[in-house]
């Protein structure tokens, strides 16, 4: 099993998340006892925010996740991702100072959609994330058109996200309000609805009567992550004991 590097706290709430579903995942594939080797470089969110109102270039913000990423390479993590979508914005600056592929969550998430035959996707996300190129450019590669809400919706979901889900808070108004969204998205031309954060899965796990599918990108990322871990001990024979 390869060690996984995470860079979390972009919300830590989420990070809990990734950690969980990670070790399911490899119990799952592995079997016995095992779980995951795992090390977290767990930022501070405030202080992430906080450059990001200094710097409207982003290069501190930037620079605090590839700081992060050289950790968990000097660390010895051999498979590292990036617990939130936004900042999958800084993967060219990783690759680039780093010298380092990370398990890309759009890449991850644009091969599920292409899966499902789906050629008009809705995003839901951080305003980053919904106005940015990083999720367009995986899924325009295979033909997939991409629909975001209209201001006004676009506005309440970023604003309900740094005001309520990053910081653990879940309630039935908000996942109504979302519910909705994504319904005007469907209404648009949506087959289907990326969920772009991985703070929302957490908010709408219990919704079922969705007349499209929901991506969430948590789960996505965090079986993708898992493969690229265990991608030699798959190929052991399942009868052979298996070294960590």
């Amino acid at each position: 099993m390869k060690k996984i590097g995470l860079v979390g706290g972009l919300s830590w709430v989420s990070t809990a998340e990734y950690y969980r579903l990670i070790n399911e995942l490899i119990r799952v594939k592995l079997g016995g006892y095992h779980s995951a080797h795992v090390l977290i470089e767990s930022l501070d969110e405030n202080k992430f925010l906080e450059m990001a109102k200094l710097d409207p270039s982003e290069k501190l913000c930037e620079k605090m996740i590839i700081d992060a990423v050289d950790v968990l390479r000097r660390g010895g993590a051999e498979v590292i991702a990036l617990c939130a979508n936004g900042v999958h914005r800084f993967e060219p600056a990783i690759k680039e100072n780093c010298n380092v592929d990370i398990v890309h969550i759009a890449d991850s998430t644009a091969k599920e959609v292409e899966k499902s035959n789906i050629k008009n996707i809705g995003l839901l996300g951080v305003m980053k994330t919904m106005e940015g190129d990083f999720y367009r450019d995986k899924l325009s590669e295979k033909n997939i058109v991409v629909h975001i809400p209209n201001t006004v919706e676009k506005n309440l979901v970023h604003d309900k996200i740094m005001s309520e889900l990053v910081l653990g808070k879940f309630t039935q108004e908000t996942e109504d309000l979302f519910v909705n969204i994504c319904m005007s998205l469907n209404a648009n031309g949506a087959e289907g609805v990326i969920l772009g954060c991985t703070e929302i899965p957490l908010l709408m796990k219990n919704v079922e009567s969705l007349p499209m599918p929901l991506f969430s990108t948590t789960e996505i990322h965090c079986k993708a992550i898992v493969d690229a871990a265990c991608a030699k001990v798959t190929l052991l024979n399942k009868n052979m004991p298996i070294s960590d």
